[in-house]
């Protein structure tokens, strides 16, 4: 028993010493086959300003302000952990290494593949997490994000895995070709960043990268109880553009129109085609200067505080203001929206008995500006009336001249000669 001590208690010193041994000799020692090993897994320029030791929270090797001064990139901090692993290995093959604050051009990420390319006698990684990291061009710099690139078992590197803080964004991307990249984002329960909390219950997004933008050949997504499909394309060369093709069906028009305003709003079921153009001079206000144009169709719904068929009553000249509503099978329209100007055209509104057609602008602030000729029949007997629509969205006015009743005379059939 004395002996088996003596030899555990032996093997227990010397696997301390093997993980203390790079603790034990002057950092400068090893500086610079560090650096060699560096240039030799990034094949290129490996430049870095400090090297030193952590202890806590567990030992590592730390590199500090590392340059990649041709492709554009730069590292506040390279963790390399000190485990049993790393050090028995050293120089074949490295796990759990960790890049703080790194920022990268477009070049360098779109070339990334080849450079962490593993060829005989560089060390295999295993893993590379990333932490506050961003993308920059020129003076724009999208991030930080929090990820990892993940490796095959050859260190061949096979995906780049970012998640946001909050769970709900997931994005995925592969090497597909020599400076091409298949992406794929998927969001739960993710609000759309278009200045309207529109909230997807799941969104997927798939397509290519390259360093001119992203082709999104796949488009869907869960909505309010219905389904979006379409295609997109992000540009970035020349400031930033979005542009693409989207379709709707079977949406709850409730809670999507109450995104714009919760006073006024629609019920039905929501069908809808547009085509859409977002540009701005970054990615952070690529979404200030909407450009859409769209066609609505809603069925079987109600306008709510928004009432057509009461200024049908009055036999004088009135305003309405806000409250009522009115009841529709079928309502469509036109919608083109630029900046913070949204018109509605060729309104046309079938409830039966009931029915208008017209048009409707929403300016800046909210102001409404329209015309709806609406009709109310039953029977031989019909009224009309030209119904001027002013106010805000969320407390719209009616005004209208008098309703039009045809005279009895127009409205009594004329005798044949058999009832004559």
């Amino acid at each position: 028993m004395g002996k088996l001590k003596i030899v555990l208690f032996l093997l227990l010193i010397l696997i301390l010493l093997a993980l203390a041994l790079p603790f034990l000799v002057p950092v400068n020692l090893f500086a610079q086959p560090v650096l060699d090993l560096g240039k030799r897994i990034t094949h290129g320029q490996f430049d870095v300003q400090n090297v030193r030791i952590e202890y806590y929270p567990a030992p590592a090797l730390v590199l500090e302000n590392v340059t990649l001064a041709k492709e554009g990139a730069s590292i506040e901090r390279l963790h390399v952990p000190a485990t049993f692993k790393n050090v028995m290995a050293w120089g074949e093959s490295l796990q759990g290494l960790r890049i703080e604050g790194g920022r990268f051009s477009p070049e360098f990420a779109s070339h990334l593949q080849e450079r962490l390319k593993p060829e005989p006698g560089t060390p295999r990684l295993a893993g590379l997490v990333l932490e506050r990291c961003s993308l920059v061009r020129g003076k724009e710099e999208i991030g930080p994000v929090n990820g990892e690139l993940r490796f095959g078992s050859a260190g061949e590197l096979t995906e780049l895995f970012i998640t946001d803080s909050s769970g709900q964004l997931e994005l995925q991307v592969q090497p597909s070709a020599p400076g091409q990249f298949a992406v794929q984002l998927s969001a739960t329960g993710w609000t759309l960043p278009l200045g309207y909390p529109a909230k997807f219950d799941f969104l997927r997004l798939k397509g290519t990268a390259s360093e001119q933008g992203i082709d999104i050949a796949e488009l869907r997504g869960d909505l309010y109880g219905g389904v979006v499909t379409g295609s997109a394309k992000l540009a970035w060369q020349q400031g930033w553009q979005l542009s693409g093709d989207v379709r709707g069906s079977g949406i709850q028009a409730e809670p999507f129109t109450k995104v714009f305003n919760n006073n006024t709003y629609a019920t039905g079921r929501l069908e809808s085609e547009a085509r859409f153009v977002f540009q701005g001079t970054d990615y952070h206000d690529l979404f200030d200067h909407p450009g859409v144009d769209a066609t609505v169709l809603v069925r079987d719904g109600l306008l709510h505080n928004f009432d057509l068929v009461t200024p049908l009553k009055s036999s004088t000249p009135v305003t309405y203001s806000r409250g009522g509503q009115t009841r529709f099978d079928a309502a469509s329209a036109k919608v083109a929206i630029r900046d913070k100007l949204v018109q509605f055209s060729g309104v046309k509104i079938d409830g039966g008995k009931f029915s208008a057609t017209g048009y409707l602008t929403v300016r800046e602030g909210a102001k409404l500006d329209g015309a709806v000729q609406a009709r109310l029949s039953s029977g031989p007997i019909s009224v009309s009336n030209q119904i001027r629509v002013a106010g805000q969205l969320s407390t719209p006015e009616f005004r209208t001249g008098a309703a039009y009743r045809p005279r009895q005379e127009e409205t009594t059939p004329t005798p044949t000669p058999a009832e004559q």
